[in-house]
């Protein structure tokens, strides 16, 4: 598999580390600096409220670290989610407290809310990032002079056009946060939270969302105002210069204990990792001799034996992790073994990580204990609310149990979590199916009879076949000749074995037995044949 991440060749590591209970700062700019990061983040901690991961935060002074790690050439910021905390990343700079700022948002957006508009998320994520503390209260939605200049100079997108931006849409880069689509949602959020007549009702809008109203709509039901009308007074506020700041009371922050110390490259490893920079993951962890990165390291070349070799070693070192119980688990799962243990270990050191729950929740659904499924299912998509296979596994167990009401509210949180048109697909056929008014569970069709040795990821059907090419994109699609087109929408989901635990890109030409859902074209499964 292609990485383009190389390592920081001769780069000094020389980074301080300052934690507190949930948060933590790792910088190569110096101690002063990350404490005024980490100051910076107890604000919005505060203010947004308690997240449900910790989140470690890099505050990066010399670029040859950050460049390998960010999403676009251009970033200057990013927010990575993980299992065992979040990551935010960004470079230290004249305005670097405001884009870590805008990170937090998303962080805790990602932890808190369905999936909103990519307008509102943004919009939402600079307005916070002006946060000012000043005695008692905070200032919020100072002008970003940015901002400003932009939308004096240049054309507005129309209301379609904004409310309608996605991430493939050619005027979204998340990268130029000086551009239009960024200081216009900026424009509209400022509207919505500052004046009179819009500020009201914005918890209105925010739950019509939520319920699936479209925003056109939403508009109109919560401030009664079109969507136009509300662009025009968002055009008229920027020409007039009225720009209001919003104070919130807010009692004095506490000062909690605060930790110092120094770290080594294996706390960058842990972000490459999680951004997907295996390259650059694995050349930083082969510097260390601990065993969960010796056990990455181990999965990087394809050798499941001697990773879980190393992540059993970390078991019996009673890491107080849950990286190794979890990794250890999905090994087992992939030969076939055992691993229920090991996911409830991973939740008892991480009670916050959701993909374990989720695994927790369908090994619970195969032996039709649908309320403990149910509970698994709730304690993840309270934790990661935006993730749509979460919301379709607890749908389908609550339609199983005969809560049909419920079964129906939880597939519309499906539908607004759904990102990609596969995922779109598969939350529309399960609005349809636990919508039907047939009592009772319509008979499984599997392509051939699965098995009882298989044990899919609610896969219901499995194909032989010949892998001709694994196209990357999004969603990525494997090609299978005497099967056809299969779609990969949860990548960590997929069992592999037979092979390594990655898929290549490009042209192939090896026998396989692939499972897959049979309404969606999802691919859930793949056996390397001999």
């Amino acid at each position: 598999m292609v990485d383009a991440a190389q390592p920081a060749e001769g780069a000094k590591f020389s980074f301080v580390r300052l934690r507190t209970e949930t948060l933590e700062v790792i910088s190569d700019a110096g101690e002063p600096a990350a404490r005024v990061a980490l100051a910076r983040m107890q604000q919005m901690e505060r203010l947004l409220g308690r997240r449900q991961s910790q989140i470690r935060a890099y505050l990066f002074r010399d670029d040859r670290w950050f460049r390998d790690l960010r999403p676009v050439p251009t970033a200057r910021g990013f927010f990575q989610s993980g299992p065992e905390r979040d990551f935010l990343a960004v470079m230290a700079g004249a305005d670097h407290l405001r884009a870590l700022s805008h990170e937090f948002v998303h962080a805790s957006l990602e932890h808190s809310t369905a999936r909103r508009p990519l307008w509102l998320e943004e919009g939402v994520a600079e307005f916070y990032s002006t946060v000012t503390p000043e005695k008692d209260r905070w200032l919020i939605g100072r002008p970003v002079d940015d901002h400003v200049r932009v939308l004096r100079r240049v054309d507005w997108l129309t209301a379609r056009q904004l409310f309608g931006v996605a991430k493939d849409s050619s005027v979204y880069d998340e990268a130029n946060r000086a551009g239009l689509f960024y200081a216009q949602s900026w424009a509209v959020v400022h509207l919505l939270y500052t004046q009179p007549g819009y500020r009201e009702h914005i918890q209105q809008f925010a739950e019509l969302l939520d319920e699936g109203v479209p925003v056109e709509e939403a508009c109109l039901r919560a401030f009664k105002r079109s969507a136009p009308r509300i662009i025009d007074d968002a055009r008229q506020r920027i020409l007039s210069g009225s720009l209001p700041v919003a104070a919130v009371v807010s009692d004095p922050l506490d000062a909690p204990r605060v930790q110092v110390d120094t770290v080594n490259e294996e706390t960058v490893a842990e972000l490459a990792l999680a951004c997907g920079k295996t390259a650059l993951a694995t050349r930083l962890y082969e510097r260390q001799q601990r065993p969960t990165p010796l056990g990455f390291l181990a999965l990087a070349r394809g050798d499941n034996t001697a990773a879980l070799k190393y992540f059993n070693q970390a078991i019996a070192d009673s890491s107080p992790d849950s990286t190794p119980y979890f990794e250890a688990a999905m090994l087992l799962r992939d030969s076939k073994q055992p691993f229920e243990p090991l996911l409830r270990q991973a939740v008892e050191r991480n009670p916050n990580h959701a993909e374990a729950w989720f695994l927790l929740g369908l090994e619970a659904a195969k032996r039709e204990q649908f309320e403990e499924a149910i509970e698994a299912y709730q304690k993840a998509t309270t934790i990661l609310p935006r993730q749509a296979n979460f919301w379709h596994a607890m749908a389908m167990a609550l339609h199983r149990t005969g809560r049909r009401d419920e079964a129906a509210r939880v597939a519309q949180k499906c539908r607004m979590a759904a990102v990609t048109d596969a995922e779109r697909e598969m939350a529309a056929a399960l609005n349809g199916f636990v919508s039907s008014k047939t009592t009772s569970a319509p008979a499984r069709q599997p392509a051939v009879v699965i098995p009882d040795s298989w044990q899919g990821l609610q896969g219901d059907a499995v194909s032989d076949g010949v892998l001709e090419e694994l196209v990357c994109g999004e969603p990525a699609v494997m090609r299978v000749k005497g099967v056809g087109e299969l779609r990969i929408l949860r990548p960590r989901e997929i069992r592999i074995t037979g092979g390594s635990r990655e898929l290549a890109c490009g042209a192939s030409d090896r026998k396989v037995r692939v499972g897959y859902i049979q309404a969606t074209r999802e691919l859930v499964s793949v056996e390397f044949v001999p």
